[in-house]
């Protein structure tokens, strides 16, 4: 999308008012109109996306145990480390006890082999004990550390363990699902939260290949109305692969750094420019449209001066502009104020 769109909705709307509106109509008067603009602009492709996180972890066990604590509940904003749940780990506990009592036994035998060997190696060098005795106290001292190593290796296993009965955020973010709760059984692997980093948000849609080629570098989303923006329209990210099933690509369109959108999965409507096309289009003032139990019209002046209720189908809004897909003809009058009118029977 050019990245005149804004100045493109500031001259539809300025073209709409100058070439328009009457002065406001007194009694037997003709009210205040605009006419229905033709304009030339590229061709367009809208399609459905889908709101996504940048950064989102799914949780999961990595040990069985059943769940002691829930520190957070679905909904809340958490910091790297904090605590999220605690499981059963009261076997593991133990089995860390025990190995670190095994690492302590085996620095003291590795102590003792150390000394014997120092005797050893003194009695040695002054002739008093033999050469096999020398290597013999050697020996011991190799596989005490040797032992030694080992049993501090298992001690920090046991440690490692243990620390998975504690279920901490990976990085700060917001807990978008909570899927664990006090008492439930949980095995490895099984998830248990879904967090995400709500600043870092991205759309992601499946384009099909013959447009894919054609797309102008900016879109915009078309709703929700809460999809944060710039007026230039967001960047757009063509992935180099393709499914062949479904013969579609994939784009992304970062929304900016910081902005807080619609949740990950909303979904969105994306509307794409694609360049070397064009088509004419029709557009009113906002203001002009009537909306009615879902129904959309405008009060369309006669020749005769009367005005007549007319449905059209709008389309999408450019500043206080607004497309009109069917209805209208381009150079007939729309009532801008409507709502001080009585319509011709």
């Amino acid at each position: 999308m050019r990245s005149d769109s804004s100045l493109l909705a500031a001259g539809l709307l300025a073209g709409l008012l100058l070439t328009g509106p009457l002065p406001a109509a007194r009694a037997g008067e003709a009210p205040p109109t605009a006419p229905v603009l033709a304009v030339e602009s590229p061709d367009r492709l809208e399609i459905d996306g889908v709101v996504e996180a940048v950064r989102q972890a799914t949780i999961a066990a990595q040990v069985a145990g059943a769940v002691t604590a829930v520190e957070v509940q679905a909904g809340d904003a958490v910091r790297a480390g904090q605590v999220l749940l605690r499981l059963d780990g009261a076997d593991a506990g133990q089995a860390r006890e025990a190995a670190r009592a095994l690492a302590g036994e085996a620095r003291a035998e590795l102590a003792l082999a150390q000394a014997e060997y120092a005797r050893r190696k003194a009695l040695y060098e002054q002739r008093y004990v033999s050469r096999a005795a020398y290597d013999q106290a050697r020996a011991r001292l190799a596989a005490a550390r040797a032992q030694a190593d080992a049993r501090e290796a298992q001690a920090r296993a046991a440690e490692a363990r243990s620390g998975h009965f504690t279920v901490l955020a990976p990085h700060d973010g917001l807990l978008g699902r909570l899927d664990a709760h006090l008492g439930d059984m949980v095995m490895p692997g099984q998830p248990l939260a879904v967090l995400f980093d709500p600043g870092a948000l991205r759309i992601r849609a499946e384009v099909p290949q013959r447009f894919i080629g054609r797309l102008a570098p900016r879109a915009r989303a078309a709703g929700p109305a809460d999809v944060p923006a710039p007026p230039e329209g967001l960047p757009v990210q063509v992935l180099p692969a393709r499914d062949a099933a479904s013969l579609t690509g994939t784009v992304r369109l970062a929304l900016p750094p910081g902005a807080r959108g619609p949740a990950p999965g909303s979904p969105v409507r994306i509307a794409f420019e694609l360049r070397d096309t064009a088509r004419t289009r029709l557009w009113i003032p906002t203001r002009a449209i009537v909306r009615r139990t879902g129904v959309a019209g405008v009060y369309v002046l006669g020749a005769d001066g009367a005005a007549r209720l007319r449905q059209v189908r709008p389309g999408p809004e450019a500043g206080d502009a607004t497309e009109i897909l069917a209805g209208l003809d381009a150079g007939e009058r729309v009532v801008l104020d409507p709502g001080r009118i009585r319509p011709a029977e």
